[in-house]
């Protein structure tokens, strides 16, 4: 019985293996994986600059501050 098992084991590695270069291999699963490695780094990064700008308006409003950086490159602390 132990024989058996491990021959279907056997037959089921093999299938697995033609079944995985079938669709693309290794070379296509890193391929993809560096692709939603690029998107998950692109929406995280658009996530950091919204929040960096969310919180920079918030304390404009609990400093009442009255004057506003022009562009997002130029934020100066206010005069003491």
């Amino acid at each position: 019985m132990a024989v058996l098992a491990f021959i279907l084991s056997l037959v089921a590695i093999a299938m697995a293996y033609v079944a995985l270069q079938r669709t693309g291999g290794l070379r296509d699963l890193r391929q993809q994986m560096d692709h939603l490695t690029a998107k998950t780094e692109d929406a995280a990064k658009g996530a950091r600059e919204t929040t960096a700008d969310i919180l920079q308006r918030l304390e404009h409003m609990v400093r009442g501050s009255s004057t506003q950086p022009s562009s997002k490159g130029e934020t100066h602390p206010p005069p003491p």
